[in-house]
């Protein structure tokens, strides 16, 4: 009966069902980076093991700074968690075009900032939205859920790699993430947006007859 009240409650709550589904796509087609990285700077950049520790070092770097900042967030919200992960698939894009290995190194520390505070964000969401009675209930939900994506992830990502290479990767996964993502924003904008009733008053028209 618990397992149902956390289910249940989580069903019902759809902030939490859109952080699942940000979290889940930007896992499975993003944040791979020691799968993706390591081989784009081995491939298509023709960088050796000392290119990729540096690419290494600068995500672990991001992330440390990142965590920092995520710690500040005062109101996180399931639309902060949304625009980071779609400016991180953007980056990812650009990531995919990189001509050279200096130019992804640049952008390799603002992809790590905005995954460890989207990250941070999605946690404190995650931790404090449900009652204290249900808490423990839906952690164990989304446990459950982020094992899913967590084995299917990288093989997606690999097949994908596979048949559109390094950079397609990349390329084709931002584009999944950020475009999901301004989707779903646009829906819900949709939907939310009250509708305008316009009143039209009556106005008497003045008889113009003249007696006879």
């Amino acid at each position: 009966m618990t397992v149902r009240q956390g289910l249940a409650f989580f069903a019902r709550r759809p902030r939490l069902v859109a952080l699942a589904g940000v979290t889940g796509i930007s896992a499975i087609f993003g944040r791979n980076y020691g799968l993706t990285l390591a081989v784009l700077v081995t491939g298509p950049l023709a960088g050796g093991a000392g290119a990729f520790g540096t690419v290494s070092t600068v995500l672990a770097v991001g992330g440390i700074v990142g965590a920092v900042l995520g710690a500040r967030l005062r109101r996180p919200s399931v639309r902060v968690v949304g625009t980071l992960a779609a400016v991180g698939g953007l980056l990812q894009i650009v990531a995919g075009l990189s001509p050279s290995l200096a130019v992804l190194l640049v952008l390799v520390l603002p992809m790590a900032v905005v995954e460890s505070v989207s990250d941070t964000a999605g946690t404190t969401v995650l931790q404090t939205d449900p009652p204290p009675h249900l808490r423990g209930r839906v952690l164990g939900v989304w446990r459950t859920i982020s094992t899913a994506w967590g084995l299917g992830g990288p093989p997606a990502l690999g097949l994908l790699m596979q048949l559109a290479g390094a950079r397609g990767a990349l390329v084709v996964g931002g584009v999944i993430i950020a475009g999901t993502i301004g989707a779903g924003f646009a829906l819900r904008r949709r939907r939310t947006t009250p509708a305008v009733v316009l009143r039209t008053e009556d106005r008497g028209v003045p008889d113009l007859s003249t007696a006879a």
